[in-house]
């Protein structure tokens, strides 16, 4: 009778999220109208020659927007703060049935398109088939107005040919920052040009040797006697359309600019121009010849004494750090899309190949380590899909929605699971699976190049424990202080003494397993533990080191790692539960692939949080970190031969 009843409740919450998420939605007091009106009154305060009169602020409120719900508290920055929103285990459903059935048979001919054509190098039929205007709002000429979820879904068929989806991805990524940031004069000059496939927008942030002590080599001078901005300097690894040399682009460029009458560090900044590729003193350099995606085409962009004027800059000057939050999370979860369409790809290939091959009489899919190979992949494909789509159905339902940790983790995520499948495939397959053109040795090469293109994964994963970090730090500072502190505070001292919870057995009273499926109880318990865990690491992690936290990247990484797993388990259950409640094909599958992945990220999480309770000196951290010294100071492998006598 619970079952029955469970599920009907869970079909209902997800079938009708605006009842789901009405009167007891816990809503924070940011908002896309704050944020806009907030925007607004800066340039009101702003002189003329720092606006450009952009008019409408920094956040664009449309029609769309103010039919989404109140913004909710961010969900992955909660679970260190051992806090969780536990209405967003239903997962989003914000493409409702007639919305789906209209998405669908517009798909169908771009599915049909890159199944049966090997030409795909012929821009005039994408601009036919509507794929640069797929996030362009309906009211620029091209524009169908999808959503993240939609535009992602969208991207699904172009996806599956990789150097053509990273053309479209990162011209998707200039309009996402164009629809979410860009003036109302910007975005008249450039969507509908961008729709139809005129103007192919692209990102021009990377440079081939950054440098040491500023932001960027390419730096803007604003010269009040003209009133522009003088841009000069070089980016690398910036996308150009295969096959088109003379197809007009949109260059997003992130500069370093100095605040006016504030000399040195304290006036540095950053700023994004929107560049134009036929703007006088723009030129293409060379190509770059890259160990994947040979045939996208990847070049160096020069900018010599650009003359740009103020309605050429995203935002306000100097704010481009803050601007380009929207860059980055379109970016990440664009890229992740990329990635996940590849591993499905590489999934299938090693299915496929494991199904017809035989050695010494048995086939390959028999073998017990090779089953482990094709069921590990499939849970990583299936929690890199159920987080994507939940962070993309935050972004739709909420607005404003703070998803900076989540679409992180997502790539994150995506992109080191991605290499390891890759690499899983070459142990199956063995030799041939790096011969020349075959298969799997391309696949492998778009594998290991997404790993590195755009972002460090190491950076990434500092990124990550920062931010959750900084959340923490704001909402646990008095406790913090009082267990730093504890001659001044003996009763907080006592009270943590006597508390009964540790590592090895949490304490929680979230009752997650109230909004799932009954048979994801034990699941939902592994949630429970691990964000438990999280939250007593991070607050012993900030007692033990105060500011100099910062310092300690190994635990920093393990924090990752940590916050990562719990998303996709997160994210997994809550996906598998609905799937089963509205009775999808192979849900019950779907519940044995979440179970898969709880159970073993609840025992990767518990090593990890066991590891920083015991610190350095126990969790071999600090024999490395001696070893290093002497690599460093020996310049590389320090030990002698080993048949070496000590005459």
């Amino acid at each position: 009778m619970r079952s029955s009843l469970l599920r009907l409740l869970n079909h209902q919450r997800i079938r009708h999220p605006l009842l789901a998420r009405g009167k007891s939605t816990k809503v924070t007091t940011h908002s896309t109208a704050s944020a806009a009106s907030s925007a607004n009154s800066q340039r009101e305060h702003a002189t003329p020659a720092a606006t450009g009169d952009k008019g409408n602020g920094d956040v664009q409120v449309d029609e769309q927007q103010q039919h989404k719900l109140p913004t909710r508290e961010p969900l992955v920055k909660n679970f260190f703060i051992g806090s969780v929103d536990k209405e967003l285990l239903a997962y989003p459903e914000v493409i409702f049935r007639e919305e789906m059935t209209n998405l669908q048979n517009a798909l169908l001919p771009l599915k049909n398109y890159f199944e049966e054509s090997k030409d795909h190098q012929q821009g005039q039929n994408f601009k036919q088939l509507g794929l640069y205007g797929l996030n362009v709002p309906t009211e620029y000429d091209g524009g169908r107005g999808y959503g993240w979820s939609a535009s992602l879904m969208a991207s699904e068929p172009d996806s599956e040919q990789t150097n053509l989806a990273l053309e479209l991805q990162t011209h998707r990524v200039v309009v996402d920052l164009l629809r979410d940031v860009g003036s109302t004069q910007q975005q008249e000059r450039y969507l509908s040009a961008l729709a139809q496939g005129d103007l192919i927008g692209t990102e021009a942030i990377y440079e081939y040797n950054p440098p040491e002590d500023d932001y960027f080599n390419t730096q803007a001078k604003f010269v009040s006697e003209t009133n522009r901005w003088t841009l000069q300097g070089e980016k690398a690894f910036v996308i150009c359309p295969a096959g088109a040399p003379g197809q007009r682009q949109l260059f997003v460029v992130l500069a370093q600019t100095q605040q006016p009458n504030v000399p040195g560090l304290m006036g540095r900044g950053s700023t994004i121009f929107l560049v134009e590729s036929d703007h006088p003193g723009v030129r293409l350099g060379k190509a770059h010849e890259t160990f994947g995606y040979r045939d996208a085409e990847m070049r160096s962009v020069h900018f010599d004494n650009v003359q740009l004027s103020d309605d050429q800059i995203i935002g306000l000057p100097n704010e481009g750090n803050r601007y380009s939050e929207h860059l980055v999370r379109a970016s990440r979860l664009r890229g992740s899309q990329l990635g996940i369409s590849l591993a499905k790809r590489l999934l299938q290939q090693m299915t496929q190949y494991s199904l017809d091959t035989t050695q010494c009489g048995t086939k390959i899919k028999d073998l017990e380590l090779t089953r482990a190979h094709l069921s590990r992949a499939m849970c990583s494909v299936y929690a890199m899909d159920s987080m994507l789509y939940l962070t993309a159905g935050l972004l739709d339902e909420f607005q404003g929605q703070d998803v900076t940790l989540e679409s992180a983790i997502t790539k994150y995520y995506t992109i080191k699971q991605l290499y390891t499948i890759a690499t899983q495939n070459l142990s199956i397959i063995g030799p041939k699976s790096l011969h020349k053109d075959q298969t799997a040795e391309l696949e492998f090469r778009n594998a290991a190049q997404l790993y590195t293109l755009g972002e460090s994964m190491d950076t990434l994963g500092m990124f990550i424990a920062l931010s959750g970090l900084q959340h923490a730090g704001q909402a646990l500072n008095a406790g913090v202080i009082k267990s730093r502190n504890p001659l001044f505070h003996p009763g907080h001292i006592f009270g943590k003494f006597f508390d009964s919870a540790s590592i090895e057995n949490p304490k929680t009273k979230m009752q997650l397993s109230d909004h799932v499926h009954p048979t994801l109880d034990p699941a939902a318990q592994c949630i429970e533990h691990s964000i438990a865990r999280l939250h007593m690491a991070v607050d012993l992690m900030l007692t033990r080191h105060g500011n100099s936290v910062v310092e300690r990247q190994n635990e920093m990484q393990r924090l990752a790692e940590i916050a990562t797993l719990i998303y996709a388990m997160w994210a997994c259950v809550a996906r598998s539960s609905r799937s089963y409640c509205i009775g999808l094909p192979l849900a019950d599958h779907e519940l044995l692939t979440a179970s898969a992945i709880c159970t073993e990220g609840k025992e990767r999480v518990k090593t990890l949080c066991t590891e920083i309770f015991e610190g350095n000196f126990v969790n071999n951290d600090n024999n490395l970190l001696r070893l290093s010294n002497q690599v460093a100071k020996s310049k590389g492998y320090f030990a002698v031969h080993p048949l070496t006598f000590n005459f």
